[in-house]
Parts: C-alpha cells; structure tokens; sequence
C-alpha cells in the first residue's frame, strides 16, 4: 500500500512540474512577443529634424523610420511648441509624405514636425530641434543705405532673391515716402540692373531702392536705409 502511495504521489509531482513549466514557456514567450513589439513600434523623424531652412511655396518630402508600415500616421506642425497645423489627418505609415508648404505660413525658426502612429497613440515623434520656414523673398543688396551716388553716373543695383519671386522685378527710387521715379518697370529678377542717374535727378540724402516682383507684389523689400544723390 505504501508503495502505491509513494508511486501517486511521485505521479503529481512530475505532472505539476511539467505544467509549471509549460506556463514558464509560455509567459517567456510573451515576455519576448511584448519586446519585439515595442521595438517594431517607435517612429523616428528623419527630416526635418532641426537646422532646415525651408521655403514657403515649396514642396518637401516629410521622412520618417517608419514604425509599422501596415498603419497609419498623423502629421503636425508646432511652432514654439503650440500645434499650429495638421499636414495630414491620417496617411500612410511608409516613412515619406509630400508637403507643399502654404505661401500664408507664418515665417519663424522656431517649428517642429510631430508624427503619430494612430494605431499607438504612444508610438510618435518630434523633430530632435527646431527648423525654419523662410521666404521666398527679395533682399535689396545696394544701394541699401550710406551709399553715395552721384548725378551722371553708373551704377548697379543690386539684389538676392530666394525661392520663387517671379522671372521679372520692378524698381522703383523713392525720396522718403514718396515715389521719385520708376527706374524699370520691368526687368529681369537676376539680381542686378545697371542704373545711370540723371543729371535732372534732385539732389538729397533720403533716397531709397524698392524692388518689387512683377508676378507676386508681396515679395519686395526696401534698402535698409538712406542713400544719397550727389
């Protein structure tokens, strides 16, 4: 009888272990599914991902590492923090976007992108610093203010323009605020024009250059400050 015992007794115990460690496997394999899970999830930005400079009006690829391209992602633009646009309510989580930025941004060096994953509203990203939105824009170069410009002579004006201001440009010469004469109506926006000022031209030290796009009048900009007509 003992022995009968004895052999029952031994029975239970090695079923329990088995069952033990069945459950043990069992539990280490989700351990593991768990990790390798949270490691497929994790969006990283790519660009921009801080130092950009990028030019309203143009179009840019948004890329990112994508965490799991059987989901979807958000896109967002923050700028000083404070969430400003959604660029895609909802898109495909395949690591690239195309973005034309508005010609109405709000210029500043200050925006980040946010992406993320709709699927895990945990699973998202920043850009790592901020990145700029600039112009386009036209920047007069000379006469932008001090310069000395004497009747009868040549001279060039000079001018930068970035992104797309237009193929042509208007100068104009102002006396203080009031338009003196329209150098060119229309000219090549190639960022110089040869200017031969006229004898007739008055005399005075508060002139300045407006240069203004022909196809897009927002884009202009003024000498910084006062030149003279000697």
């Amino acid at each position: 009888m003992r022995h009968v015992f004895n052999i029952i007794i031994m029975t239970i115990l090695v079923l329990v272990s088995t069952v033990y460690s069945v459950d043990a496997g069992n539990i280490g394999a989700e351990v593991i599914d768990t990790a390798s899970t949270l490691q497929e999830t994790n969006i990283t930005i790519v660009s921009p991902n801080g130092g950009e400079n990028w030019l309203r009006d143009t179009t840019y690829s948004i890329k990112w590492s994508p965490s799991n391209r059987n989901t979807n992602v958000r896109l967002e633009l923050f700028k000083t923090g404070i969430l400003t646009s959604t660029i895609s309510v909802s898109t495909q989580n395949d690591g690239s976007k195309s973005w034309k930025i508005p010609s109405t941004q709000v210029l500043g060096s200050d925006y980040k992108i946010k992406i993320t994953n709709l699927s895990n509203m945990a699973d998202y990203d920043f850009s790592d610093t901020n990145f700029s939105i600039i112009g386009p824009y036209i920047t007069v170069v000379s006469p932008n203010g001090g310069n000395n410009w004497e009747r009868g002579h040549d001279y060039t004006i000079e001018w930068n323009h970035i992104g797309n201001t237009g193929s042509n440009v208007k100068i104009e010469l102002f006396r203080g605020n009031t338009l003196s004469r329209r150098i060119s109506s229309s000219t090549s926006n190639d960022g110089s024009y040869s200017w031969y000022v006229p004898l007739s031209q008055t005399l005075d030290n508060n002139y300045k250059i407006k240069i203004t796009s022909k196809s897009h009048s927002k884009y202009y900009d003024w000498s910084d400050n006062y030149f003279r007509i000697s």
